[in-house]
């Protein structure tokens, strides 16, 4: 049995780890990256972010492809009101992980799906909460001397060298690597755009 969806179906993202977590169910798709302005507004809370984000992203590349069905999603860190970006650098890298260091931080993802042809629009917003251990100046020398901080929300990979730090996630395990894989596909089941053959 494998799952189909009744449309094609294009990522609005170039996340590999996006790509990954599509294709471990089996899903067939097309990779188009959406390229918004991802700036804060005034006074958005990070629910309101993601939401617009991913909306944006969805259908600059929908209104493109109208009888597809789009996929665009954001993932943001969050802690003590703070939304953490991806580090450029090792000091930046250190003050997070340093941030995040025994205690708890949230991680919420935005994802909307399109399908302007049958003007079918669906938002959604999943929140996780993520404990991390007590890292140590060791640790973390290790851990910033690597290559996979710099290109992660927050400055670590939860399915990487990430997980050392992790004591616990509470909600979507998927949703902290950057897509909650099993609210999209109940959404896609939802919307009848995804069959089980």
């Amino acid at each position: 049995m494998t799952i189909r969806l009744s449309k094609s179906f294009i990522l609005a993202s170039a996340s590999p780890r996006r790509q990954k977590l599509l294709r471990s169910v089996g899903l067939k798709f097309k990779v188009i990256p959406a390229h918004v302005n991802e700036e804060y507004l005034q006074g958005e809370s990070p629910r309101e972010h993601v939401r617009r984000l991913s909306r944006n992203k969805a259908m600059a590349i929908a209104q493109k492809n109208p009888d597809a069905w789009v996929l665009g999603a954001d993932t943001i860190v969050v802690i003590d009101d703070l939304i953490l970006g991806k580090p450029k650098n090792k000091k930046q890298a250190r003050e997070m992980l340093d941030r995040l260091s025994d205690r708890e931080h949230k991680v919420f993802t935005g994802f909307t799906l399109a399908h302007v042809a049958t003007k079918v629009y669906k938002t959604k917003v999943i929140r996780s909460t993520v404990q991390f251990k007590k890292i140590s100046p060791e640790e973390m020398e290790w851990y910033v001397s690597c290559d996979e901080p710099y290109d992660k929300a927050g400055g670590y990979a939860v399915q990487g060298k990430g997980a050392y730090f992790i004591k616990s996630i509470r909600g979507s395990y998927t949703n902290v690597i950057g897509l909650p894989l099993g609210e999209v596909l109940e959404e896609l089941k939802n919307l009848k755009a995804l069959n089980f053959r």
